[in-house]
């Protein structure tokens, strides 16, 4: 699309400065538009936040970013953030008699030997290991559409179709996937399993050296300082207007870059982030805790950034956080920052040691309300956006709850609204101006 030098004419509103709202102002204020961005924080990033305590680098939540989202690979340049990646694979511990062992559980398509023997364990059988394989290769082959027809049971129901073992679903996928979806029970729609398990299979997971909050400050770089107005509290929204202390302010076009709290956006997660004098892991993994599906545990799984990125501890130090599940911790009881704090030091405690797990210190316990937004079977995801035929509207939300899922929903409601302000009969089709 040839850019308009009358596009710098029409005024554009951006509310809302996550990754979807300044992805859409990126698109626009390259193709000539007069944009601003607003949000009521006092920092861009929305969900994606990095704070520094002590030396230490905290997500807010745990965070990763998939090397192989198509749209989000475009426009974020991994190696300009010094992205390092986890192991694949995972390492899984399971309390058995008052004793935890820990075992690898190797990607067998990217280390076959160890795979193979890991598989051995006693987490996944040769029989699981195969009809892993199978969902695998089915998974990955075709277009990452498709991945969205078909059937739209829970993930529950999916991994029993492809009859895995119950015990190769409580010990491993309902761990990890269960604190990728923010839910205890595996209830996400079977769609979005088959796209964050497409990923997993074709790419890394990679933390940005300086915390997850480089991904939004980097597009904010390019909307640029003087697009962007922060710590304003929007009273009122129209097509064409906001309202702001106290004042009507008119623009050619308002887009709406979040979404607003309801009853049915219960996702929420506690993350408490640890100092440790030393990695209590012994590799780059994530440790998956197999013992989810007894009623006595709590942490999801674990991770060790510093390990991944040195930059996330000081020197001499290592950075443990634990992902608690919302729902897994009402479920249990535990709604108070004091009592998930105990829960969690009780269970690591039992894998690492009580006398090592005592000597650490808690730095933050978030607790994190409306942390993804609701993805249950029946809703039927797609992987195309949508918008509505009044208002423009981008985010995770709008469809579904990923880095991908923002980016391209950003970058929807910037086509849409060219085509509404330049009076294009047809859809803008692929990219607009290089960006």
């Amino acid at each position: 699309m040839v850019m308009d030098s009358r596009n710098n004419e029409k005024k554009i509103a951006i509310v809302g400065a996550g990754i979807s709202g300044l992805e859409c102002a990126k698109i626009l204020i390259n193709n000539g538009f007069n944009v601003t961005v607003f949000d009521k924080q006092s920092e861009v990033g929305g969900r994606m936040r990095t704070s520094e305590i002590d030396g230490f680098l905290l997500d807010h939540g745990f965070h990763v970013l998939q090397t192989a989202y198509p749209e989000t690979s475009k426009q974020i340049d991994y190696k300009s953030l010094d992205c390092k990646p986890f192991k694949a694979g995972a390492r899984v511990v399971l309390l058995k008699n008052g004793k935890a062992r820990m075992k690898l559980m190797a990607d067998p398509w990217r280390d076959p030997i160890r795979g193979v023997l890991s598989s051995l364990n006693g987490f996944l059988s040769i029989k699981d290991l195969l009809r892993i394989g199978l969902m695998r290769l089915s998974i990955t082959r075709g277009k990452i559409n498709q991945l969205f027809d078909g059937s739209d049971e829970t993930t529950l129901d999916f991994l029993q179709r492809r009859k895995l073992s119950d015990n190769a679903i409580n010990r491993f996928f309902l761990p990890l996937f269960g604190g990728i979806f923010l839910e205890s029970k595996l209830q996400t729609s079977e769609r979005l399993f088959r796209f964050i398990f497409r990923m997993m299979a074709k790419g890394k997971m990679v933390l940005p050296k300086d915390g997850i909050r480089s991904v939004p400050l980097s597009i904010a770089k390019e909307v640029g300082q003087d697009n962007i107005r922060l710590g304003v509290e929007i009273s009122r929204i129209e097509e064409k207007a906001l309202r702001f202390r106290g004042e009507a302010h008119r623009f050619d076009l308002v887009i709406k870059a979040f979404s607003e709290p309801t009853d049915e956006d219960g996702k929420h997660v506690w993350t408490i982030h640890f100092d440790a004098p030393s990695s209590p892991m012994r590799s780059k993994h994530i440790l998956l805790n197999s013992n989810l599906i007894d009623s006595s545990s709590i942490v999801s799984h674990v991770a060790v950034p510093s390990d991944v990125q040195p930059s996330y501890a000081p020197s001499g130090r290592s950075l443990v956080t634990a992902t608690v599940v919302g729902d897994r911790a009402k479920e249990m009881g535990f709604e108070t920052r004091e009592s998930v704090e105990q829960a969690v030091r009780n269970d690591l405690g039992q894998w690492f040691g009580d006398g090592t797990v005592s000597t650490w210190k808690t730095l933050a316990i978030q607790h994190i309300t409306h942390a993804l937004p609701i993805s249950s079977s029946g809703k039927r995801l797609t992987n195309l956006p949508r918008n509505g035929e009044d208002t423009i509207e981008c985010g995770d939300h709008m469809l579904h709850g990923s880095v991908e899922g923002a980016i391209l929903s950003g970058r929807n409601s910037a086509l849409i609204a060219i085509n509404r302000l330049t009076n294009n009969t047809e859809t803008v089709q692929g990219p607009v101006k290089k960006v």
